[in-house]
């Protein structure tokens, strides 16, 4: 009898929450990246600093190197980036930053990286896509600082592609 009660609560809170699809429903926002908007889905932004290096005064300190994540709700490729380059940011410090490339103001950003996510910018310039290791992330790091830095080929741009 407890168990059947149970089972009833947990599938009535499962119905009264948001499903759509199989992914949960976390705030009301629109994903502009589907294209059949009978299937609309709702999913949570995660734009913003990640961290950021502050000087001496504890304000931002400007002259540090900046990393931009191109990334998404729930892509785990992303997360894996994110724990190297915390991993690197007490020998190369820089400040990290999210661009949710499906919030509706990002629809550029989505158009070029739906397929390519994570990709990282470095100081605004494309760095690299998909993975990042430590090795990877100090050798970037170095040729930022030492003003040698050049955003590489293959950037990705599904929109060029697709056309």
């Amino acid at each position: 009898m407890f168990f059947n009660h149970l089972f009833t609560v947990i599938m009535s809170i499962l119905l009264m929450s948001s499903f759509t699809r199989g992914s949960f429903i976390s705030c009301r926002r629109p994903v502009h990246a589907l294209v059949n908007r009978k299937h609309e889905r709702f999913m949570a932004s995660v734009t913003g600093t990640i961290y950021e290096v502050l000087n001496d005064d504890g304000d931002k300190d400007s002259s540090a190197i900046s990393v931009t994540l191109f990334t998404k709700e729930g892509c785990t490729l992303c997360d894996k980036v994110k724990d190297v380059l915390v991993e690197v940011k007490e020998d190369e410090p820089h400040s990290l930053h999210a661009i949710d490339i499906t919030d509706d103001e990002h629809v550029e950003w989505f158009n070029r990286y739906k397929y390519d996510i994570p990709v990282l910018h470095i100081n605004g310039e494309y760095w690299i896509k998909h993975r990042l290791t430590k090795e990877e992330a100090l050798e970037g790091f170095q040729s930022s600082r030492n003003g040698k830095f050049v955003s590489p080929k293959g950037e990705p741009d599904a929109a060029k592609m697709e056309r």
